[in-house]
């Protein structure tokens, strides 16, 4: 079982694995089959996520315990951390779901079928907008991205990253079907998450929120300031 963010959470269990020179055997933990021990391993991987990600919204990042993970899945807390050897790496993992769910939003529109100016503004509004609505209703999953990009984690910078590789895909097609003006996607992409930033990292956004700054008209006003840039004639 795959997940779409396994890249992300693979690539920090993968660091803390080859730090401590050992991987999880299902053996060990009572649940080996006839399946493959990668199937069972990443079945198992999914449940504690799983678990962690519901305490973490009830709770809080700082609230869950490894403890209390094992005790909902009927586990030993050494089994735990034979998938992940401590609870930042958790945190991390949790995370990681998240950010895929709020990039997910852009991936869909970035594969739609109207002009690359409308998707990246369609792109702009939905990622603020699920920025803005997890602030005001899920406070608990804002803490841990707000506690992600401050403390730097790993799983904060590929957020951001993909984010712009998305924006960079969506002004490739746009050159591509010559809706777009430039010839380096990857350069007006960086240049467009520059732009964005105030709007989609959560810190940034909880402290203008705070300041009651009026983020809607600032995101439209940015919004045209970019496509201006982009686009071949502009509006």
């Amino acid at each position: 079982m795959q997940e779409k963010d396994s890249g992300s959470t693979s690539m920090v269990r993968d660091a803390d694995w080859a730090s401590r020179g050992h991987k999880p055997d299902a053996q060990a933990l009572g649940v080996y089959s006839a399946d493959s021990d990668g199937a069972v391993l990443a079945q198992w991987r999914k449940r504690i996520l799983d678990v962690a990600e519901e305490q973490i919204r009830r709770v809080g990042h700082r609230k869950t315990t490894v403890a209390d993970i094992a005790f909902d899945l009927g586990i030993s807390r050494a089994n735990v951390y034979r998938f992940f050897p401590t609870r930042a790496a958790i945190n991390q993992g949790v995370c990681a779901r998240i950010a895929n769910r709020i990039l997910d939003v852009a991936r869909e529109i970035s594969q739609g079928a109207v002009p690359a100016t409308i998707r990246l503004a369609e792109m702009f509004a939905a990622l603020h907008r699920h920025i803005q609505l997890q602030l005001a209703e899920e406070r608990h999953a804002h803490e841990l991205f707000v506690a992600a990009t401050d403390g730097k984690w790993e799983v904060a910078k590929w957020y951001f990253d993909e984010m712009t590789r998305i924006f960079e895909a969506t002004i490739r097609k746009g050159l591509e079907a010559g809706e777009l003006k430039g010839d380096d996607a990857g350069n007006a992409a960086r240049c467009v998450m520059v732009a964005l930033i105030p709007f989609v990292h959560p810190r940034l956004m909880e402290e203008r929120i705070s300041k009651d700054g009026d983020l809607k008209s600032e995101l439209e006003a940015q919004t045209h300031f970019v496509l201006r840039a982009l686009a071949k004639v502009p509006g």
